[in-house]
């Protein structure tokens, strides 16, 4: 660009631009509101600076926050003041302190360049720590990574907070002493006078275990320093480091940059503040130009914090302030709804538009989230065929899980979608079938992954025929030799589906010994998926599946020094295991309609704007975490509060150009009520066109009633479905009819169907093993003629615990000391008082006149015989322990719980089994429980009222596997410390017969 181009811009430039781009010397402050032309000022103030003074554009630093802004940033100089504007430099603040670290590494005691840890690397490192510690809470035995988003979020705001761990403990520490030693956390009467309350017993005693995240924050330290490693946010945190710590390092900075850009300045967090500060502060009127915008900080997340925008005039003096309020983007109804909903702190005036008024907002209640989204694709296909470009159109909703189910929808409805990042590899049906086909080649003795394979219609066998072979033979002796075994005699021995799969598979485990990691991949995502392709739309996803999973195999082989493929399927299984995002390669994925989340949305703008989900429920609950936070910690993070809820809405509407319109629900998925978000419904009417869930429901249903059915639940049915429904017909009577197996069912009947009926191998969790060894262990003690000695009860845990597959010396070690303490604890509290006629792990069958054609079974852990021929029954329980409500609750559709069940089908058996006997009285014993906590013991008595539900469960499990309407029963799969919220075998099933 020419001087005179360059003038020309400056001379389109309105007052306060122009006052903004004039401002070279000194101290700048700019509030600059949406759509108001921050990136072209900071553009034409660096050509203004290289313009009116002798300043070489190697000494003009601008700092922003995201790569995105420094393409832009650096696209537009470039076309502003030529190849000039190619040697400004222009940095996020990450890039510039790992430029820093490269050059200064040996001041912060690193022997070479420390290297930065992937995403994947740091999953990898906490993985190791998670697994090589003994920890007692923070990585529970049910499932390991329960903790681990809680853990990553937690550290990483305390080191952009600048809170080490000896730091963190002190405050926990205080807390602690805080609460021993004030006044009113002594009790005033009743039984407990004088004693702690037990509300502050609690908080303390939840405090001590927050002492375990102290722990795991200085192992991890430990371990990247020890291996010259850093991550994210040491990369800013070392960077402050060097320039508070080394004057030398201030010095240089100073001398090599004369002038100073940050752009987005109120996502700044406090690490990122203090090293401005450490830079610049002593330094008379620095040339130091921040803009932003308190109203757009929604990274409050990332340890953002509007104090550090405010900041700044007390930092650097008085600064001149300049505030932007021509808006150039959007209509004058977007921005007086966007005025009204948040102002400015710092400047009192509001934005005007340039686009004169436009359109009112449309406000539309609907009765389901999923109509909401019904209706945001109808309103698309409506503008897009008005000639609005579908890349102008954009879905933003508040969470990732929302991302997901509306990509779904809008596919479906034959819109254009761009994928961009949305889309994740391990999302993708295919890549479990690649996934299992890597597992069973690796170890042909995998059975667990070997029956699935079957199932999956990449094996090329009717689902009828695997589901009958799997029915047919056991899972768990499952392996390629016997796949190979079903060759029949005679001419056409080898016309047999399984065996054919089972001779493929033997194939390529000789075929490829010895290729390259990547090689295997390639060849088996090729034969498997691509050449398997029905038609071009499935070719081309696929391609992008298997080419997805050759970009990690090439990384892994760059990166790893055992590279083959078991380590591979490892290495996959634990990414998987964290619910790593990994993208999925798509080709063209930028075309079509944006969907996102409100934060992605910053800095982006569309001519059409959706807004989904603004229930009052959504955007401001708050997850309770897991560890109690020390009182000085909560006020350095940022907490979820309506200020922040505002502050996000603010930045969504603030993306549109011309048409914006807001949805919510009345209702959720789960049927609980949803009200409209209060920020929305406390704002005035004048903004709003609404429109009701009832008239939303009549213009949906105008355009054909089957719209709702086309995206609600799929039904299962069909051929396949049918041929499921009279296997199992066929079959299930000869089941014995346990109460674990009504309890899948009354879960989920998909879960009944695969472990119960098809018995498909499972893993078995480790708190699992638990259980089965601590009842082994009472077994064998009520069995022993001699009571055991302790070493020898130390001994037969450990071989249970062998026997059980559990290897590693640290699960061992604590599985070990849980189950000594569990074993004790019965000896010393409950062994002692045991009725002298008693029998342990007794195995009940009954049949019934009412069903004659089921037989119900039980193993019942201890039966006690009380005299007049009344019995009391014990199960032994390993885990929480819960509480009566928790025990006794029906839910809605009147059933027991699973637990309360139990109880009952034991006293169905055993007064089935035996005449003229009782049982009085019904026990849960919780071995991991303290005897002083009163739901270490629960007891009752299974009246008849109990055994008539249990009757109804048994007389509804008859009729619906006998009609077949199982396949589409109601799954009530509730997620429970896990990453997956996704019941695992309606997914199974969805992948085979959907």
């Amino acid at each position: 660009m020419t001087n005179k181009d360059f003038e020309k811009k400056i001379s389109l430039l309105n007052e306060r631009q122009r006052e903004a781009v004039e401002a070279i010397e000194g101290p700048v402050m700019v509030v600059a509101g949406p759509g108001t032309g921050k990136t072209e000022i900071l553009s034409l103030r660096i050509g203004n600076i290289l313009k009116n003074t002798d300043t070489p554009p190697e000494s003009i630093l601008c700092l922003t926050f995201t790569n995105s802004g420094v393409s832009a940033m650096k696209e537009r100089l470039e076309r502003y003041i030529g190849k000039r504007g190619r040697e400004v430099t222009i940095s996020t603040f990450h890039a510039f302190s790992i430029s820093l670290i490269e050059k200064y590494y040996d001041l912060l005691d690193f022997k070479k360049i420390p290297e930065l840890l992937s995403d994947e690397d740091a999953i990898f490192l906490v993985d190791d720590i998670l697994n090589e510690n003994e920890w007692e809470y923070i990585s529970p035995l049910s499932n390991r990574v329960t903790y681990f988003g809680e853990l990553k979020h937690l550290v990483s705001n305390l080191k952009r907070e600048r809170i080490s761990a000896d730091t963190f403990m002190s405050y926990i520490d205080m807390d602690i002493n805080d609460l021993k030693n004030n006044p009113d956390s002594i009790s005033t009467r009743g039984d407990s006078k004088g004693e702690f309350k037990k509300e502050v017993l609690k908080k303390i005693e939840s405090l001590e275990r927050t002492k375990e995240v102290v722990e795991f924050y200085k192992i991890y330290e430990d371990k990247k320093k020890a291996n010259s490693l850093m991550d994210y946010d040491d990369v800013l945190d070392y960077a402050v480091s060097l320039v508070e710590n080394f004057s030398n390092v201030r010095d240089d900075i100073r001398e090599e940059y004369l002038y100073i850009l940050v752009d987005e300045h109120q996502d700044s967090s406090g690490v990122q503040n203090d090293f401005i500060k450490a830079i610049w502060s002593g330094v008379e009127s620095p040339n130091i130009f921040v803009v932003g915008d308190d109203r757009q900080l929604i990274y409050g997340f990332s340890g953002a914090n509007i104090s550090y925008f405010e900041d700044f005039s007390h930092i650097f003096g008085k600064p001149k302030l300049i505030v932007l309020n021509e808006n150039y983007r959007s209509t004058e109804q977007i921005l007086s709804l966007a005025d009204d909903i948040l102002q400015s702190s710092i400047a009192k005036e509001k934005l005007n538009s340039n686009l004169g008024k436009g359109q009112k907002i449309r406000l539309g209640e609907y009765f389901y989230p999923r109509d909401e989204i019904i209706s945001a694709g109808i309103y698309f296909k409506e503008k897009i065929n008005e000639g609005v470009d579908p890349n102008e159109c954009a879905l933003l909703v508040p969470r990732n899980s929302h991302v997901k189910t509306a990509i779904e929808i809008l596919i479906n409805m034959g819109l254009p979608v761009a994928s961009d990042s949305n889309l994740s590899l391990f999302s993708q049906v295919e890549s479990d079938y690649l996934k299992r086909l890597m597992r069973v080649i690796t170890n042909p003795f995998d059975s667990l992954s070997l029956s699935k394979t079957l199932l999956d219609e990449t094996s090329g066998i009717e689902k009828l025929e695997a589901l009958t072979y799997l029915k047919e033979n056991k899972g768990e002796e499952l392996n390629i030799d016997k796949l190979l075994s079903s060759k029949k005699e005679g001419l056409f021995g080898e016309d047999n589906s399984i065996y054919r799969f089972g001779k493929k598979l033997e194939n390529w485990i000789n075929s490829l010994k010895g290729e390259k990691l990547s090689n295997i991949v390639n060849i088996l995502g090729n034969d498997l998926l691509v050449k398997t392709s029905k038609n071009n739309n499935e070719l081309l996803n696929r391609v992008e599946i298997v080419r997805s999973f050759i970009h990690l195999a090439i990384m892994f082989e760059e990166k790893n020094k055992k590279i083959d493929l078991s380590s591979f399927v490892e290495y996959l299984d634990r990414l998987e295991s964290y619910n790593t995002h990994i993208e999925l390669a798509k080709f063209g994925g930028d075309e079509g309609i944006k969907v996102m989340t409100l934060h992605k949305s910053k800095g982006l703008e569309y001519e059409a704007v959706w807004i989904a989900h603004m229930n009052e429920e959504i955007l401001l609950s708050s997850k309770k975490g897991g560890f109690t936070l020390p009182e000085k910690i909560k006020e350095r993070m940022s907490l979820r509060n309506i200020e922040d809820a505002k502050r996000e809405l603010y930045v969504a509407i603030t993306r549109a150009k011309k048409m914006c319109n807001i949805s919510y629900s009345r209702e959720g998925y789960n049927g609980g009520d949803l009200e409209l978000l209060s920020i929305i419904r406390d704002l005035p009417d004048v903004h709003f066109d609404k429109m009701s869930a009832k008239e939303n429901e009549d213009k949906i249903l105008s355009l054909g009633a089957d719209i709702y059915t086309k995206f609600d639940r799929i039904k299962f049915e069909g051929n396949e479905i049918d041929e499921v429904k009279n296997l199992v017909k066929k079959n299930y009577e000869s089941m014995r009819v346990s109460v674990s197996m009504l309890n899948n069912f009354f879960e989920c009947p998909w879960k009944w169907y695969f472990r119960n009926f098809l018995k498909l191998p499972e893993e078995k969790p480790m708190h699992l093993a638990l259980g089965t060894v601590v009842h082994a262990m009472i077994e064998f003690v009520l069995k022993s003629d001699d009571f055991p000695k302790e070493n020898e009860l130390k001994l037969k845990i450990e071989k249970e615990f062998k026997k059980e597959g559990i290897e590693n010396k640290i699960d061992l070690k604590r599985l070990s000391k849980k189950a000594e303490i569990a074993i004790t604890e019965w000896i010393n509290n409950y062994y002692k008082k045991l009725n002298k006629d008693y029998k342990s792990e007794r195995s009940v069958s009954v049949s019934s006149k009412e069903f004659p054609n089921l037989t119900m079974y039980g193993k019942i852990d201890l039966t006690e015989y009380l005299g007049d021929r009344e019995i009391m029954v014990t199960d032994f329980k390993t885990g929480n322990s819960k509480t009566k409500n928790m025990i006794e609750k029906i839910s809605e559709d009147g059933r027991m719980s699973d637990l309360m069940r139990q109880l009952a089908m034991y006293s169905y058996l055993l007064e089935g089994d035996e005449k003229n006997v009782r049982v009085v009285k019904s026990r849960l014993l919780f071995l991991e429980e303290d005897i002083e906590n009163k739901n270490a013991l629960y007891e009752t008595l299974i009246d008849q009222e109990k055994i008539d539900l249990l009757k109804r469960d048994i007389k509804d499990y008859d009729e619906s596997l006998k009609s077949g309407e199982f396949v589409n029963n109601e799954c009530h799969f509730k997620p429970y410390g896990s990453l997956n919220n996704e019941c695992e075998y309606c997914k199974l099933a969805n992948q085979l017969f959907q």
